[in-house]
């Protein structure tokens, strides 16, 4: 679970929303992940009314995040329930974007694990 965190933080970054409290990024990263959230925006070539819809989704998925992660629940049933949310939203995400925008996401989704993979063997 403590490795999915910085994933979990910056894909929280990325749906326009500040996690200042939650998280103890630096200002540097943060204005990085908002970069990238402008590229992720870009690259989908998101209609207004789809940005609206991907804020709202990925609320609702870091408002899970957030109760889950202060849960007392065991690593297995944390991560679980972190199966599941993320299945919720990858559903939710392939209802709002078209199929091109979604498959763009998905390569977008495994691009930024790759990069939280590399900067933890950097540490």
């Amino acid at each position: 679970m403590k490795k999915l965190i910085p994933l979990i933080a910056c894909m929280f970054l990325l749906s326009g929303m500040s996690l200042r409290a939650q998280t103890k990024m630096t200002d540097e990263q943060r204005q990085e992940t908002l970069a990238k959230f402008e590229e992720f925006k870009t690259k989908l070539n998101l209609t207004d009314e789809q940005e609206t819809k991907v804020k709202s989704i990925n609320s609702e998925f870091f408002n899970g995040l957030s109760t889950l992660k202060s849960s007392g629940e065991s690593k297995m049933a944390k991560y679980k329930k972190f199966s599941a949310l993320r299945s919720k939203r990858d559903a939710q995400m392939k209802e709002t974007l078209n199929d091109d925008q979604y498959k763009e996401y998905k390569k977008f989704q495994s691009e930024m694990k790759e990069n939280v993979r590399e900067k933890r063997k950097q540490k």
